[in-house]
């Protein structure tokens, strides 16, 4: 059974469908019982076959590795996954097999997952120097889209097998975060070129993302990506400087 707790969050363009799941030995308590603890916030976007109105699709690819037992007893933290609609993306792009493009302002989904991280900071004990972003084929797109529209909100990102434009203008900002970025050099669906792109721009800002591809691998470079330990030890040894 899953421990993500289904919820909808009313923000202030719609209600967004979003699974949670609690750090491991938390609950629910009144400020005036705070002890003080705070946690790092992961939030996950999934792909284009999860988008609905189930509230239970989004849970199929990666979110697992992040409830299991063995992991949050190492690394206890609240994580958010909302589900697209299925007529909408993450992403304020065409096409996936032309270079990206930012829009002058992110699609309603994206701006509803904006508000859902800026509703979890206030409601539970978040530990803002550790909010870490996540995604997969067009949830990749979106951690981009996310990414280069607010580089400073997140401490690490893994985008894996999507892509952004490399000529936003916080491009150079971002390339000072800490990333990991995946694909498969043989995804016959999102063009390995678009990581390949975006890594490069961030490298000729004088950003060092670490890229990963997979020799022979297909479009689903995340179930190796999520299920390897040592990603998720790098993620969550991340923090954002102190300001």
């Amino acid at each position: 059974m899953s421990r993500y707790e289904p919820a909808c969050f009313a923000s202030t363009i719609g209600p967004l469908l979003y699974r949670w799941l609690r750090p491991l030995g938390w609950q629910a308590t009144s400020s005036e019982e705070d002890d003080g603890r705070r946690f790092p916030l992961v939030v996950f976007l999934h792909g284009a076959g999860e988008r609905g109105d189930d509230n239970v699709a989004p849970l199929v690819h990666g979110t697992s590795a992040f409830s299991d037992p063995t992991r949050q007893q190492r690394d206890p933290c609240f994580v958010v996954v909302p589900q697209c609609p299925a007529d909408d993306f993450w992403a304020s792009l065409e096409r996936v097999h032309e270079p990206t493009r930012l829009a002058p302002e992110p699609r309603r989904p994206l701006q509803q997952v904006l508000e859902l991280i800026q509703h979890a900071q206030h409601a539970w004990p978040i530990d803002s120097q550790r909010i870490y972003l996540t995604g997969l084929s067009m949830g990749g797109y979106g951690s981009w889209d996310l990414l280069l529209r607010y580089p400073t909100l997140f401490a690490a990102a893994i985008p894996i097998c999507g892509g952004g434009d490399c000529l936003a203008p916080h491009c150079a900002e971002l390339a000072q975060l800490p990333l990991w970025v995946f694909h498969g050099d043989q995804d016959d669906i999102v063009p390995v070129q678009r990581s390949r792109e975006i890594v490069q721009a961030l490298r000729d800002h004088g950003g060092s993302p670490q890229y990963t591809e997979y020799v022979g691998g297909g479009h689903d470079s995340w179930s190796e990506t999520y299920a390897n330990p040592a990603v998720l030890d790098w993620l969550f040894a991340q923090r954002r400087p102190t300001a």
